[in-house]
């Protein structure tokens, strides 16, 4: 019975409490609420980050360094006017123009450049609302790392990676469109470079000609006369063939002959089922160079086959035997 009264009271008391704090929480926001639209009738003076957009850079040098990304602008306005500012739903950008007309040299420099923040005041200024004033720019100054720039022409290098469904692999070489592009950049990394590689991609389960654009790969500091490439690669069903070719000797001395033991190989290959019918041994090319034996003392030595050409269309070569005897006479 008694327990019963407490817990009324308490229930009571709690309740009370709630509903006073409740009251009190309501009225602090009205308050909070006025406060805050009295102060943005006054003239507010703030600190704001811009983000900095870079424009007209100078064609022919290259941007080595990274400037500042933003910007610090004290603004003076009405509250209401810097609210878009502050709350605004997009990061507000503004544009520096770095040309020949606005950078300076530092200390005759031929790549330090400087832009002060100052002689851009009124362009800045010119991007923000008319009902916003501004006092002040941080940073000052703004420095530019301009190297010279070199031209170089570079190969394009696929960096794909394909693969077949059974029976079909490539015929012939990939065809690439732009195969050669202008480099412009750095002196120091242009020279390090040979080829310009694509982005590298996978193709699955190929089975017919492969026709696709590919980025190029992007390297730090350098511009691409093209930025992507065309890639052309016939897909044919193969089959596998085996032709016999005679071996040639090569870089035989005038006077000199030599015979080999055996004097054919036998050449495996996959070769496109439509170029199956044409293949012949003319096609390829077996030799074995003088210049390899000629100081060979050891009537066991044997010549080594290399295979100097083929068609392009087949793969996967293989022959055999590998070496060959030989006797050379006069």
């Amino acid at each position: 019975m008694i327990i019963d009264v407490f817990k009324r009271w308490g229930q009571k008391i709690i309740g009370n409490v709630n509903r006073d704090f409740l009251t009190y929480l309501v009225f602090l926001l009205i308050a909070i609420v006025i406060w805050y639209l009295n102060a943005l009738n006054k003239e507010l003076t703030v600190d704001l980050k811009f983000a900095i957009k870079y424009t007209d850079l100078p064609e022919d040098k290259i941007l080595t360094n990274t400037p500042p990304e933003y910007l610090i602008l004290t603004l003076n306005a009405q509250g209401f006017a810097l609210l878009k500012y502050r709350f605004g739903l997009k990061f507000y950008t503004v544009t520096i123009e770095a040309n020949y007309q606005t950078l300076r040299k530092k200390n005759n420099s031929s790549q330090d450049y400087f832009l002060t923040t100052q002689s851009a005041f009124d362009r800045i200024a010119s991007q923000l609302s008319s009902d916003v004033k501004l006092r002040l720019i941080t940073p000052d100054t703004l420095n530019f790392l301009l190297s010279e720039t070199v031209e170089k022409k570079m190969s394009v290098k696929p960096a794909l990676q394909l693969q077949f469904d059974k029976g079909f692999l490539p015929r012939g070489k990939m065809m690439i469109a732009p195969g050669e592009i202008t480099v412009t950049g750095p002196k120091t990394i242009v020279d390090t470079m040979q080829y310009v590689y694509t982005r590298s991609k996978l193709f699955r389960k190929l089975n017919d000609t492969l026709k696709t654009s590919i980025a190029l790969l992007p390297v730090h500091q350098l511009r691409y006369s093209v930025n992507e490439v065309k890639i052309l690669q016939a897909i044919e069903r193969h089959t596998e063939a085996t032709i016999t070719v005679p071996v040639e000797p090569v870089n035989l001395p005038e006077g000199l002959t030599m015979k080999v033991f055996p004097g054919t190989v036998a050449i495996n290959c996959m070769v496109p089922v439509v170029d199956y019918e044409k293949l012949q041994p003319y096609m390829f090319r077996v030799v074995v160079d003088y210049n390899s034996v000629k100081d060979a003392r050891d009537n066991q030595t044997k010549a080594r086959v290399t295979i100097s050409r083929t068609p392009d269309y087949v793969t996967n070569v293989t022959f055999h035997p590998k070496n060959v005897d030989f006797i050379i006479e006069k």
